[in-house]
């Protein structure tokens, strides 16, 4: 149960961040057109899609990670015999779970401290800063967690020797 809670969360924030890309896109096609017909478009624009940009990158984050989307050195990897891969497989997905978990700490208490203190980024948006720091916090600790799941679940760095694995 709690394993399709998590899957569900993944996947929802997935589409949360396909559905800020598209809003993205209205949003710069809206401007453009206001623009070329000489009206005045908002002000907002630039900033409320640099910020979306933050939203929808945590958002997929996990995703990205549960579906293999990272970026390997295989030139080093493929370099390292058979029977040192596992090991190494392990150290870096440790690594990773435990960089992942130390960012979404800083990145929690950044959001923390910007919450108690009301701090606010002044642009032509005003955005509070607890909210530039959340999807971080967020996005980091849930990259951790599907580290670790494959840490857990004995997966490996590279994408052929865990099609030979099936």
């Amino acid at each position: 149960m709690l394993s399709r809670v998590w899957d569900g969360l993944v996947n929802g924030l997935v589409f949360l961040a396909c559905a800020l890309i598209a809003a993205d896109c209205l949003l710069i096609v809206v401007d453009v057109a206001l623009r070329n017909l000489k009206m005045q478009p908002p002000a907002y624009t630039v900033a409320l899609t640099e910020y979306s940009l933050l939203y929808m990158t945590m958002a997929a984050a996990p995703w990205l990670v549960r579906e293999r989307a990272w970026i390997v050195v295989e030139v080093l990897y493929r370099r390292a015999p058979l029977s040192v891969r596992p090991a190494l497989d392990r150290a870096i997905f440790s690594l990773c779970a435990a960089v992942s978990g130390i960012v979404a700490v800083l990145a929690c208490i950044l959001a923390v401290e910007g919450a108690l203190r009301g701090e606010v980024e002044m642009r032509s948006l005003d955005m509070p800063r607890w909210a530039l720091f959340a999807p971080v916090a967020l996005g980091f600790a849930m990259m951790g967690v599907e580290f670790a799941r494959c840490l857990l679940r004995g997966d490996s760095m590279s994408e052929a020797d865990a099609e030979q694995a099936f």
